[in-house]
């Protein structure tokens, strides 16, 4: 059920879904969602944070996955975050609804995902930068190339199917090359030479 309202929430906005009519599409009578979770409002919350539990978890492999130096587990994590949000692109697309306007919705979604992230990665470009190993200490701008950059073919299918650039979300191997491509032309413009 939670999947599905991310879906919806990511499809028609938070506005424009309605969980009388997801009810109809999950087979479900009209009250089972609101006695289960709760009012509109709820169901967000609930729905973004399975979502972002699951990319956060996702990440932590890369994170905290085998040795190597501080640039090779950063290059580590933006391609999982990639390849993480290839399997569930409604995350991206709810960031780019909320993060047009100030509002409670954004709060919660910079608060809680968004300004962790942002956190480890200024710690992390700090000691890269540090090290001169890099030539921009901007998580602002790592973040953006992240979601919008490189997420940008699942987030926005339509766009890269006119590009001819499609990314099949039920190909593996397909995202993973993307993930790996995206990040290397990110990381050749980054890394210090």
């Amino acid at each position: 059920m939670l999947d599905a309202a991310l879906d919806a929430f990511a499809e028609r906005g938070y506005d424009g879904m309605s969980v009388r009519e997801l009810a109809r599409e999950l087979g479900v009578s009209h009250n089972l969602i609101p006695q289960r979770i709760g009012p509109k409002d709820r169901l967000w919350r609930r729905a973004v944070d399975q979502g972002f539990g699951r990319l956060a978890a996702a990440i932590a492999t890369a994170v905290e996955g085998p040795g190597g130096s501080d640039l090779d587990r950063l290059r580590a994590m933006v391609v999982r975050f990639v390849e993480a949000n290839a399997a569930r692109p409604a995350l991206l697309r709810i960031i780019s609804q909320e993060a047009v306007a100030p509002g409670p919705r954004f709060d919660y979604l910079f608060d809680t995902y968004i300004d962790p992230v942002r956190i480890f990665g200024a710690d992390l470009l700090a000691r890269l930068d540090a090290a001169g190993q890099v030539r921009s200490s901007s998580v602002a701008l790592v973040y953006f190339f992240m979601t919008h950059g490189a997420g940008g073919p699942l987030a926005l299918p339509a766009l890269a199917d006119r590009f001819g650039e499609p990314v099949d979300p039920n190909d593996p191997e397909a995202i993973h090359r993307h993930a790996v491509e995206a990040v290397g032309v990110l990381f050749d413009g980054l890394v210090q030479r």
